[in-house]
């Protein structure tokens, strides 16, 4: 089911119903009507799941030579008909099940017939098709006479009265720009800046610092990994380990390789031959034996050999060439000039190659880790071999009948519990063990020692490639229908006749790999720089020049440029297959700078944008979305490039990068179904785009966004702005780089004012509660401990009351009780800004027994400013004065004095900031601030991720889910 699973909605439906045509059906004489012409999509379906079934199970009874119940399945037949085939090899309608004499078909393929019946028992015809005549694709590139992007667009828009939409503003051109190379959004600084120089060459020199960002590989990387079928698991494989330990290296020297720009040549050679050039013993040649993932990090079929091999070669000649050769595999192509021995051609290539996991690290890591290994495994080996050997000489002697036979009974119970070729463990290794010689115990005790040592004494783990190398070079035979079986003509190594000719060479270097790497990446083959050209304008535009961008074939789209498309090829070559410079001549057009609003004329002759009359509008694909989430909040982690995957979406989710998740391939998170993503299981030309309510919803209610909602809000508050109408501003600069228009600034004061919620929540501020030590001939905090219980509206030691340590200690918004002499408690308040403040409070002890409370109020840079106590009695505990600077902490300590007995007590002083001096009158009107109440501001722990936003968090959050978020224009 792989192919299929590729037309399948990411709900678990059939997602046919934009392809649905019409179907045939039996005519008044039982004959079917001509077939339907079927997308490319489901002739794909019929030729890898239908065919394929047809031909391995049913073709020896249903065919031109043996039509059994006068039925053939080696030709089209009708709906109905397929319907009752569909019943009979279900064994439904009390009929024999089919087919007979054999194993009833496994579910997939009957859920596989089941679809292609539910889709109308669509039958391709190839009748028509003349398999010789030339395919535009295979046609030399030529470059036309007037070359150019624009020159070329623009020819043909005028054949239709069209022409370019207007330029984009600079705002929405900057935003596209940066998705398109780097997949984030540009900060606020980068889009001032931008706005701000006048200057002809700013958008070019914008280009050019995003194409040498680091960002810019891990953003190209992904959409290279859609069509590698990259993943970290390997499926369903019964009971072995399901994790690809090293995929992420790949993943790695893929954004590494774009980064770099590794001319594209030489891109392809290293994912399909590493191993083979010249460099391979070297650390840089080492280190590329990663890109060799491309081949080895897809699906594994429960280990059926053809399955993967079939599947590595589609990953090869649909990504690097955009051919269909699969459909190859059980007969030759219905369509496109690719006979079946052309694939077993391939096949034999792969076939001879088997996989591999070397160390690539650098020497420096990688030689004493692998020297360290060698000594743990020449023990581990030598310790086995001990075992196996001394448990064979065990079974010998128990062999011995009567009393010629000393072994305990233990032993010989439990030598009939493991057997002959089993390594003996657990109980019964140790009952085993005992009936060995004692030299032969002394020994493995020394083993198992040694074994232990060395476990935990390893130098720093090197990295690893899921790599591949040569073994013996092979020969296969053509499988007739598919079946392995069944085999005919030998298929010798060497590559496709459409591209090569029919006067090709066999492959004779080794496992022919490297000669299939360099017949691709020639530049006189006329696929490859065609294919990686339209897959970057893809990726530009949403939409190739080719609209099946790895079908070139006939059941794919011709080009809507064929010109432009040969014209991009051609200096894609040119320049060396530099793919940031084919990127830098896209985004320099006037095609690709237009805007995206459509004229009611282009509408009216272009509606599906088929001529470029404008850009087309994008919404942000996953990774996109997440990453712009974290750089809204400021928690975005792009610290380094590359490492191992993380975990994004459940809990202790990472901040790092989406490029750096962790890709389940069997067990894809909702998240990934709900919001396109490519699936992980074949190759991926394109993703899907689907608007659904799910879409709307995980924006509404995912904890992820309520988390980044919550931090963006945060980043409010902080900027110390007064007012909501000045905070709306802000956030707009940073989402949208502008500021809101007057009917959204009307929309942001009225939601935030109304009353239902607090139009900003100020929490617990600049305040913390804990405990601590007091240096009491220095008078300075010496120790500050933050409290870690919060109960009943109160901050205290911990969830026993009194605390063990501290006592009866405790504060609250307006109080509280100090625990023992030595553990002070301290309410703490760190200037947020440059200030001059006065403190103002009361102290109040009211009961009639106790010796009353001590106050303090201590200045990190001043020293002790204020000394006070309260024995039943109030005091104020005003201040002068006090100059802080940005970061100064006052601490209001509170002990209490001889006994913490009837000890509790009110204190909740208010620091008010004084305006700057030399104003005049109206300055000394004009208070110096809001004051920082110790009761106001109050607060417990941040509230949990499920705990309901507040009203400003839910204004952040109505932003990140508007369209202009959302989307790239």
């Amino acid at each position: 089911m792989q192919r299929r699973r590729l037309f399948v909605g990411f709900t678990g439906t059939l997602a046919l119903a934009s392809v649905l045509v019409a179907v045939s059906v039996p005519t008044a004489s039982g004959q079917s009507a001509p077939p339907a012409k079927l997308t490319p999509e489901q002739s794909q379906f019929f030729e890898t799941q239908v065919r394929p079934l047809f031909h391995a199970s049913c073709i020896g009874c249903h065919s031109k030579d043996n039509a059994l119940g006068n039925l053939r399945l080696d030709v089209q037949i009708s709906p109905a008909m397929a319907a009752e085939v569909l019943k009979r090899v279900r064994g439904e309608g009390g009929k024999p099940r089919m087919p007979q004499g054999g194993a009833a078909l496994a579910p997939e393929k009957i859920n596989a017939l089941a679809l292609w019946v539910k889709d109308g028992a669509l039958w391709p015809s190839a009748a028509a098709v003349d398999p010789t005549r030339g395919l535009w694709a295979l046609q030399p590139v030529k470059v036309p006479p007037t070359p150019g992007i624009d020159v070329l667009v623009e020819q043909k828009l005028k054949t239709q009265g069209l022409t370019l939409a207007p330029p984009a503003d600079r705002r929405t051109l900057l935003r596209r720009l940066s998705f398109d190379l780097i997949g984030l959004p540009p900060t606020p600084a980068e889009a001032q800046s931008f706005l701000a120089d006048k200057s002809p060459e700013a958008y070019g020199r914008v280009v050019d610092r995003l194409l040498a960002s680091p960002r810019y590989g891990e953003r190209q990387a992904r959409f290279w990994l859609d069509l590698a079928r990259y993943a970290d698991t390997k499926g369903y494989v019964f009971n072995e380990d399901r994790n690809y330990p090293s995929a992420y290296t790949y993943r790695d020297w893929v954004i590494e390789a774009f980064n770099k720009d590794l001319p594209y040549d030489q891109f392809i050679t290293q994912q399909i031959a590493a191993d083979r050039l010249p460099d391979a013993g070297t650390d840089e040649g080492r280190k590329n034996l990663a890109a060799l993932g491309f081949l080895t990090l897809g699906r594994r079929f429960i280990n059926n050999v053809p399955d993967i091999i079939d599947d590595r070669i589609d990953v090869t000649m649909r990504g690097f060439q955009g051919l269909t050769v699969s459909c190859a595999r059980c007969h030759d192509h219905k369509f496109d000039p690719v006979p079946t021995q052309d694939y077993y051609s391939l096949y034999s290539v792969f076939a001879s190659s088997r996989e591999e996991l070397p160390v690539i690290s650098p020497k420096a890591v990688r030689e004493p880790w692998e020297a360290h290994d060698k000594q743990f495994q020449t023990a581990k080996t030598e310790w086995e071999q001990t075992i196996r050997a001394e448990t064979k000489a065990l079974r010998e002697q128990n062999k011995v009948v009567g009393v010629g036979n000393t072994l305990p009974e233990n032993v010989k119970k439990a030598l009939q519990s493991v057997r002959e070729e089993e390594l003996p463990s657990g109980d019964n290794l140790k009952t085993i063990v005992s009936g060995f010689p004692a030299e032969k115990q002394n020994r493995l005790t020394q083993l198992m020692a040694d074994q232990e040592r060395l476990q935990s004494s390893y130098p720093p783990k090197p990295e690893f490639a899921h790599s591949m190398v040569d073994g013996s070079p092979t020969v296969v035979n053509i499988f007739k229908r598919g079946n392995p079986g069944n085999q005919g003509d030998p298929a010798p190594r060497r590559f496709l006749s459409c591209v090569a000719g029919e006067k090709r060479t066999d492959f004779t270097e080794g496992s022919g790999r490297l000669e299939l790497a360099r017949a691709i990446a020639s530049p006189k083959n006329p696929l490859t720089a065609r294919v990686m050209a339209n897959r970057l304008w893809l990726g530009h535009f949403g939409y190739g020049l080719v609209r099946t961008p790895s079908d070139f074939g006939r059941q794919g789209e011709k080009p809507t440029h064929p010109e432009l498309l040969d014209w991009l090829a051609a200096v894609f070559v040119k320049d060396g297959w530099s793919i940031k410079k084919l990127h830098k001549r896209i985004v320099l057009s006037k095609a690709y700078c237009q805007s995206a609003d459509a004229s009611p004329q282009a509408l009216a002759k272009d509606p599906e944008n088929r001529l470029l009359s404008r850009q087309n509008r994008r919404r942000l694909e996953l990774e996109q979305l997440r990453d712009s989430l974290y750089v809204a909040s400021g928690k975005l982690d792009t610290a380094k490039t590359g490492g191992p995957s993380v975990e994004l979406w459940e809990k202790n989710r990472s901040p790092r990068r989406a490029i750096y998740g962790f890709i389940e391939r069997q067990n894809l998170p909702l998240i990934f179904k709900t919001l396109d993503f490519a699936t992980p299981d074949a190759h991926s030309p394109q993703r899907f785009k689907t608007t659904v309510p799910q879409q709307a919803l995980f924006l509404l209610n995912a904890p992820l966004v309520a988390e980044q909602a919550r931090a963006l809000a945060t980043l409010a508050r902080a900027q110390k702005l007064e007012g909501d109408a000045a905070r709306a501003r802000w956030l707009y600069l940073r989402l949208f780089s502008r500021l809101p228009d007057p009917d959204e600034a009307m929309l942001a004061t009225k939601f935030l004012a109304a009353p239902d919620g607090p139009p900003l929540s100020e929490g617990r501020g600049p305040w913390e509660y804990g405990w601590g030590k007091i240096d009491d001939s220095l008078n300075i905090v010496t120790e500050f401990n933050a409290f870690q219980t919060f109960q009943d509206s109160m901050w205290r030691g911990s969830e026993k009351f009194p605390d063990p340590t501290l006592g009866f200690a405790m504060l609250s918004a307006g109080g509280g009780h100090p625990g023992n002499r030595e553990h002070p408690i301290l309410r703490r308040w760190t200037a947020p800004r440059d200030a001059t403040v006065k403190i103002a409070g009361l102290l109040k002890h009211a009961q009639n027994m106790g010796d009353g409370v001590r106050a303090r109020l201590i200045g990190s840079r001043g020293g002790l400013l204020g000394d006070w106590t309260a024995q039943n009695q109030e005091t104020r505990t005003d201040t002068g004065e006090i100059a802080v600077k940005k970061g100064d902490r006052l601490d209001f300590a509170l002990d209490c004095r001889m006994s913490e007995s009837f000890d509790t007590f009110s204190w909740a002083p208010t620091i008010s900031p004084l305006p700057p001096p030399g104003g005049g009158e109206s300055a000394k009107r004009t208070s110096g601030g809001k004051p920082w109440s110790a009761e106001r501001d109050f607060g417990g722990p941040p509230p949990p991720a499920d705990a309901p936003l507040t009203r400003w968090e839910r204004y952040c959050q109505a932003l990140l889910m508007t369209n202009e978020f959302c989307y790239v224009d």
